[in-house]
Order: structure tokens, then C-alpha cells, then sequence
């Protein structure tokens, strides 16, 4: 078997990433063996934010996996900054969006709220005449913080038990103070969003 620079063989029981969590580590390995990793998160440092672009890819793999459809890209390419086929995958399935009309900004990272959200639009891709009220959920107690746009997305979420707040309940959806920011308060790691797709994978 071929292997990548830093990449060991996980079908010897060994792990495919460089670096992770011990929390992280037994469904990273049930996600990999489900085949929900995509290649672009082969042998890296999991513990590190996941951008928009990997993001994309393992969302769409998730869709493809879970419905046994094999999407097509967009076209033609509404973005001037990728020529991604998962990204283009993901734009047309309505699973993402672009940062504007002609860039997706591929290198940013990305937060909880747009985590959540994308998900949430996944399983909508997934399963379209699913029952998706939050009726009766109750707000986080940073609600305030989340965007309008993500409320849905983060409560659905949060009633699957995909993705949790902290043990106080606060869900961090974003930074939004520079001291925030400058600790990564809010972002999603690699690890995290690969455990919240082997979640939806398991529960959809």
C-alpha cells in the first residue's frame, strides 16, 4: 500500500492522521473506515481548524455516502478563487455558499454556527420531506451570538445531539471579541467536524 508522507496504514490499525485528540480518536476511525474522510484530511494534524474548502469535501462525501448518489459540480463555476469539484458539488446541492457572488473563499476557516448549519443543510439534501422543527428547543444561553441565518441549523442540531454546547450549555457559535478570536473561541477543529459527519452519517 502506497502511503502519504506522515500517513499510516489504518487498516493496520494504526491512524491515518498525524496528530489528534485521545477523545477524537475512536470515531476518527470508525469515520475513516466508514469512508467519510476525504483525501485533502489524509495525514494531517487533525487538532488544527478545518476550513471552508475541507469542510465542503466532507460534507459532500457524507451525502454520497448516505444516499448512494453521486452528485454532479455546478457549472458553469460561479467562483473566481476554486475549481474544487466537492466545493461545486456542495454549491449545488444548496449546501454551502460563496463568501460573494464570484469568490467561496476556499482557505478560511469556519465556525460552529456555519458547521451546524451545513450539516443542517446536508440532512435536508439527504432526507427532503424530513421533520425538521425545533419546536420546543430551548435557546442557548449565548443565543444572542448566533446569527439569525444559523439559529435553525445549530438547534436542529443540537437536538440530534450531533453538536453540543459546553457542560454549561453554551453553544459558542463564533468569536466575537478580538480576545475571542485570538484564543479560536467558536471554530471548528478537524477532528470536531469529522466526528459531527460520522454522527449525522450514523443517525440520518
Amino acid at each position: 500500500m502506497l502511503v502519504m508522507p506522515g500517513l499510516v496504514n489504518a487498516e493496520e490499525g494504526e491512524a491515518f492522521y498525524k496528530e489528534a485528540s485521545d477523545w477524537a480518536k475512536g470515531e476518527l476511525q470508525s469515520a475513516y473506515e466508514a469512508g467519510l474522510v476525504p483525501t485533502i484530511l489524509m495525514g494531517v494534524d487533525m487538532t488544527k481548524p478545518i476550513t471552508r474548502e475541507e469542510f465542503a469535501e466532507l460534507v459532500v462525501i457524507l451525502y454520497e455516502k448516505t444516499t448512494g448518489i453521486a452528485t454532479t459540480p455546478v457549472s458553469p463555476n460561479p467562483f473566481n478563487d476554486t475549481t474544487n469539484t466537492q466545493i461545486l458539488k456542495a454549491y449545488k446541492l444548496g449546501i454551502t455558499q460563496g463568501t460573494s457572488n464570484t469568490s467561496f473563499s476556499p482557505n478560511t476557516l469556519i465556525n460552529r454556527e456555519q458547521c451546524a448549519t451545513m450539516l443542517f443543510r446536508t440532512i435536508k439534501a439527504i432526507v427532503p420531506s424530513g421533520d425538521y422543527s425545533i419546536a420546543g428547543i430551548k435557546d442557548f444561553p449565548d443565543q444572542k451570538n448566533i446569527s439569525s441565518w444559523a439559529v435553525e441549523g445549530t438547534k436542529y442540531m443540537c437536538k440530534l445531539g450531533i453538536i453540543k454546547g459546553d457542560n454549561k450549555g453554551y453553544f459558542m457559535p463564533k468569536a466575537i471579541t478580538k480576545a475571542q478570536e485570538a484564543t479560536g473561541y467558536g471554530m471548528a477543529t478537524r477532528e470536531a467536524a469529522v466526528l459531527m459527519t460520522v454522527r449525522t452519517y450514523n443517525t440520518v
